[in-house]
């Protein structure tokens, strides 16, 4: 096989990398709120490293732009006649990058399992499971006494939206400004809960031809445990109600008790649709 080189990716390689995603049955795609070419083209340019042979793009792989000292491995590609050595040298090429950057930890949700043997190599460690709940029906609990005041959020609320996210949420979990913006903008539903004049919780959903999906809930810290999650996922449930939509999804980790515990008292149950958590320390 002829040898391969390694260079960083830029805005004229695009037609190149959307055929190798296009042919390659190994990949690995993992971009939450944005489409392929939306991240290619953003001004956030991803941290990524091509593999080509002979003028052909064989292999790709690209990380997110560094958050609180963490990163996410986004993109993966790799040529079906590519071994794995590719894929350590475009590794090793981005840690180096990524160190340089100070982040110290990147995460990987896996989701294909072609991708999982050659991790621990690349020094990933399994770190838990991301669960799937889901519910059906229009039965709710009984609410719970709050003074939370509870709003749909608007264009000019994502940096109140942030500042819960962060606080909530510990890297790499938490959005950055730009996917913020590009979540609240593809939502189905974005809703701001407040406290004397302070943001305390937000919901964000989305909604699929089967029905809809809860993708953030977030409270902060100091107001946890005061019934402000409950009065979001009830109030985000009628609001779907009211659309006939009756069935809802939601994601979080196997160590989310806290979670966990909301959600089974809505009706949530654990639908076996687990996806495995893989971190590197850098």
């Amino acid at each position: 096989m002829a040898a391969f080189t390694i260079t960083h990716y830029k805005r004229r390689y695009y037609r190149a990398v959307h055929d190798l995603l296009f042919r390659a049955r190994r990949v690995h795609t993992h971009l939450d709120w944005h489409e392929t070419q939306h991240w290619l083209e953003s001004q956030y340019q991803p941290i990524m490293r091509l593999v080509w042979q002979n003028w052909r793009l064989v292999g790709l792989l690209a990380a997110s732009q560094p958050l609180n000292h963490a990163a996410w491995v986004r993109l993966v590609a790799l040529d079906d006649r590519l071994n794995g050595d590719a894929l350590s040298v475009m590794w090793d090429a981005i840690a180096a990058e990524l160190r340089g950057l100070s982040v110290q930890r990147v995460g990987l949700l896996m989701m294909d399992d072609w991708l999982e043997p050659r991790l621990a190599s690349l020094g990933f460690r399994y770190v838990e499971h991301v669960v799937t709940l889901a519910r059906s029906g229009d039965e709710l609990p009984p609410p719970r006494p709050n003074r939370v005041e509870i709003r749909a959020a608007e264009p000019g609320d994502v940096d109140a939206l942030v500042s819960v996210d962060h606080a909530a949420f510990a890297p790499p979990w938490q959005l950055a400004a730009d996917e913020m913006r590009q979540a609240h903008r593809i939502a189905s539903t974005c809703t701001l809960a407040w406290l004397d004049g302070a943001a305390v919780g937000y919901q964000l959903s989305t909604l699929y031809m089967d029905g809809a999906h809860l993708a953030r809930l977030a409270v902060v810290p100091n107001q946890q445990g005061q019934g402000i999650g409950g009065a979001l996922l009830g109030d985000v449930l009628q609001r779907f109600f009211r659309r006939y939509v009756y069935t809802m999804t939601v994601n979080t980790q196997d160590s989310n008790m806290q979670s966990q515990h909301l959600y089974t008292r809505f009706g949530f149950s654990r639908t076996g649709y687990d996806l495995p958590y893989w971190e590197a320390a850098l």
